[in-house]
């Protein structure tokens, strides 16, 4: 069994604190690897991390989701650190299936540009990648919520500092505005407030 992130335990921690708050609430926590249909699968409400939400969808904002391009010290050992987004041309890039398999977005002084990376190990999930890049396989491009622990304690290396990688958004989303029950309502402006704008586990990159 692999250990939680930093992102489902920043999710387990404010259900846990809401269950505390409402004692009387039951909630049925489901973490998983794909996007699901609520209506057929009968979700009530889902923590979803885009820029294209499906418009048949209610989606309420809770907070920003960044990435890093970051590498395992024993990977920069042997292959010189990229300078520029053109650079990583010549690294072994680990990318997510279906976020970025081909194309990485970023933004320097305001202005947009792209680069294409390739590389030997592509997964549908990112704490795979996370894995790895920490074993030394290439350079990945990770949301900061499971990244910036490991910045921190130099188990990666923050790379491209002058270069911000495209920035997603957190939302709940629900399916329908009708009958919204008292404890979906409850939940959702409890959400909004425990996730700020600027979360806490961007502070380790912001600081390298």
């Amino acid at each position: 069994m692999r250990s939680p992130t930093t992102g489902q335990a920043q999710l387990t921690g404010a259900v846990t604190e809401f269950v505390a708050r409402y004692p009387k609430v039951r909630i049925d926590m489901q973490l998983l690897d794909r996007t699901v249909n609520l209506v057929d699968e009968r979700v009530d409400l889902a923590i979803r991390i885009t820029n294209e939400l499906d418009p048949n969808l209610i989606a309420r904002r809770l907070t920003t989701c960044r990435s890093v391009v970051c590498a395992a010290p024993s990977y920069l050992k042997t292959h010189m650190e990229p300078k520029t987004i053109e650079d990583l041309s010549l690294h072994n890039c680990l990318t997510h299936s279906y976020h970025g398999s081909s194309l990485w977005h970023f933004t320097r002084n305001g202005e947009p540009s792209s680069v294409a990376v390739n590389g030997n190990v592509s997964t549908n999930d990112s704490v795979t990648t996370l894995q790895a890049a920490l074993c030394g396989s290439g350079v990945a491009l990770l949301p900061t919520y499971l990244a910036a622990p490991l910045v921190r304690t130099g188990e990666l290396v923050a790379l491209l500092p002058d270069y911000q990688p495209m920035t997603l958004s957190i939302h709940a989303v629900y399916a329908s505005r009708r009958h919204v029950s008292a404890v979906l309502r409850a939940m959702l402006d409890f959400l909004v407030v425990r996730f700020p704008e600027e979360p806490a586990w961007d502070s380790a990159v912001d600081a390298r």
